[in-house]
């Protein structure tokens, strides 16, 4: 009986594909594909229905219970499956020790348009030119754990489906529409009636003091230069009260504070925690 070989060759074609969708936004946009790695990661993306076009495994996921279970579901899909070497995972994984498996899966049909759900009032996060891939996850995970609809990415974020930000979101990525702004989104927010709100480090209104019933777009901005005073002024601003020895919140701090405080606003006044529409 033959014994499967893994294969030893980081110049193989379909690794060196991986490696690119790793390293440059333009390929992944161009393909439209991007890099989960890890069991659990993957195990969202299937539950999701998103298209997987390739898997790379090792030895340790195939020894696996959970993973063998993986492998044998995404045969059943048809999946193509490429058995590798801990060597070629070493040179693809972005964490120090790589967990066994890695997906090159289509990316998520993003929102086109503001799609949200009926009979609530509107639940939105917008990231406003963050840099930092792991605060853009952190925050994709936490609006979708409070309950958001949408998840609004301005133009000059970093990419969402840059392999941090994948790690940090934890699979929401999968779970809350994401939607790429236009130049005119502060207009149609507006013409829906939608209150803009807009985080800063002092002098807003006590998040407190804010109605979190009501529909609402909450603005996070830049991690050194906050939001621009065009956007502020058309905006309620808000604040989180903090120690005079504290300066500022990480951003994705803030936000997941103000999410989370919104949840239970809104669950205290009897709003029903919708899900998002995903397409």
């Amino acid at each position: 009986m033959s014994v499967l070989q893994p294969l030893d060759s980081v110049d193989n074609k379909s690794v060196r594909t991986v490696r690119r969708l790793l390293a440059s936004r333009n390929f992944r946009e161009r393909q439209q594909q991007a890099v989960v790695e890890g069991l659990h990661l993957l195990k969202d993306v299937m539950d999701a229905g998103i298209p997987i076009h390739l898997v790379l495994y090792g030895k340790r996921i195939a020894q696996m219970e959970a993973g063998r279970s993986v492998l044998a579901r995404l045969q059943m899909m048809k999946t193509r499956l490429l058995y590798v070497t801990d060597k070629v995972l070493d040179t693809l994984s972005a964490v120090e020790t790589h967990q066994g498996i890695l997906a090159v899966v289509e990316l998520p049909q993003g929102a086109r348009d503001w799609l949200l759900p009926a009979g609530v009032p509107p639940f939105i996060v917008i990231a406003y030119q963050i840099q930092d891939p792991g605060n853009l996850g952190t925050l994709i995970r936490s609006a979708q754990a409070a309950g958001a609809h949408l998840f609004g990415v301005s133009k000059g974020t970093v990419d969402v489906y840059n392999s941090k930000t994948i790690r940090a979101a934890a699979g929401n990525l999968f779970k809350i529409p994401i939607m790429s702004l236009n130049d005119n989104w502060i207009h149609e927010l507006r013409q829906r009636q939608i209150n803009l709100v807009s985080t800063i480090v002092s002098g807003g209104k006590h998040y407190a003091d804010f109605d979190w019933s009501r529909s609402f777009a909450l603005i996070l901005g830049n991690e050194g230069s906050g939001l621009p005073p065009e956007l502020t002024q058309v905006a309620e601003d808000i604040s989180i009260p903090m120690v005079p020895t504290a300066q500022s919140l990480n951003v994705a701090m803030a936000g997941s504070v103000l999410a989370f405080h919104a949840m239970l606003i809104r669950t205290q006044k009897g709003i029903p925690l919708v899900p998002p529409v995903m397409l």
